[in-house]
């Protein structure tokens, strides 16, 4: 038997995708909007967010939920904008590379990584924070602010400094969010037939 069976089927078990994975993709995707708005509202910094929380939602939600909370990871962020006024359509959209990949880092981590994502071991602390805060963050804020410039939203001058604003106010946000939801909400959501072992089921 593998030291970590989280990911891992046990014997006669069966898992398929169905309606409760869609409500919890659904119910991400809320509460992905009130984070991220808030965030968004919170602690503006020119074109970006300093300070937005809504990446933790990203990374969390993927790791328990797969693909569901991938798509739920591209979904919110459009409407947050939209609510928070922080960015038009075209730009929100344009920003989903960046969102999906913020969304798949850490769940695909996880599962290639055998990391439990209730954080138990040095190697499980060091993947979320390393590849669903640090890199995850990375790629959104390197990709957002091209998509600023393409826009011209912003000028070469100013990429730097809203990269940093972006990556780092995000990644104190995600992480610190992130590790309490993994640590404290993680032993309930694995009990459930929601959680996903697959990037599905």
């Amino acid at each position: 038997m593998k030291a970590n069976v989280v990911w891992f089927l046990n014997e006669g078990e069966v898992r398929k995708a169905g309606l409760s994975h869609f409500v919890m993709m659904a119910l991400f995707t809320g509460v992905g909007i009130v984070v991220g708005t808030f965030g968004s509202i919170a602690v503006p910094m020119g074109m970006v967010s300093a300070f937005w929380p809504g990446q933790a939602i990203q990374s969390v939600s993927c790791i328990w939920y797969g693909g569901w909370g991938a798509i739920s990871s591209v979904v919110f962020p459009i409407i947050s904008n939209a609510i928070a006024g922080s960015a038009a359509l075209p730009i929100s959209i344009a920003y989903i590379p960046g969102n999906l990949a913020q969304g798949i880092c850490a769940g695909l981590a996880f599962r290639k990584m055998n990391c439990d994502p209730r954080l138990r071991s040095f190697k499980d602390w060091a993947v979320f924070l390393l590849v669903g805060t640090v890199l995850a963050n990375a790629i959104g804020a390197g990709w957002g602010n091209f998509i600023l410039y393409l826009f011209g939203m912003i000028t070469p001058d100013a990429i730097l400094v809203s990269f940093l604003g972006w990556f780092i106010g995000n990644t104190i946000a995600s992480g610190i969010l992130g590790i309490i939801m993994l640590k404290y909400l993680s032993p309930l959501v694995m009990k459930t037939r929601t959680f996903c072992k697959g990037m599905w089921a």
